[in-house]
């Protein structure tokens, strides 16, 4: 089943918009710092992130259901159960989309030069504190996200 899945993953990556990508976790209630590396492809109805290191783990986000295969299996987790997962996966949409109209409707926005700070509101300002997207001419460079819990997020893409 796992080489299955990691094939149609590698036909997607053909057909779909692909980069890789480092992300760093700061768990705050473990005071750890966790880095992980691997791929993200954009569908045009789904987000699929395949990490690679520190091991194999493949998350994909269609219509607000999280499915999540790893060593220990396959489960479908319903987004909106954890906010800051479901909150995560909608900033990542919709800076790849460009989505302004998204953005706007749950933050503030403020762009100097490549760097734009999203200030949530509504609901997602009782789960985020803050997102810094950082661009390079237009492309994605990093997406910061602090969280109210005290755990942060960064990502950079690698190509």
């Amino acid at each position: 089943m796992k080489i299955i899945v990691l094939c149609l993953l590698s036909l997607l990556c053909l057909f779909a918009d692909s980069s890789s990508f480092q992300e760093t976790r700061y768990l705050y209630a473990l005071d750890k710092n966790v880095t992980l590396e691997g791929f993200i492809t954009f569908g045009e109805q789904n987000i699929i992130i395949e990490y690679v290191k520190p091991e194999s783990k493949v998350l994909t986000y269609f219509e607000e259901k999280l499915s999540i295969q790893d060593q220990n299996g396959y489960k479908v987790i319903d987004a909106q159960s954890m906010p800051s997962m479901n909150y995560f996966f909608m900033i990542i949409k919709a800076v790849h989309d460009e989505n302004s109209v998204l953005l706007n409707s749950f933050f503030e926005t403020k762009t100097e030069g490549d760097e734009t700070l999203l200030t949530p509101k509504g609901v997602a300002a009782e789960v985020l504190e803050e997102v810094r997207i950082t661009r390079q001419a237009t492309k994605l460079k990093s997406l910061h996200v602090k969280i109210k819990n005290g755990d942060r997020i960064t990502i950079e893409i690698r190509n």
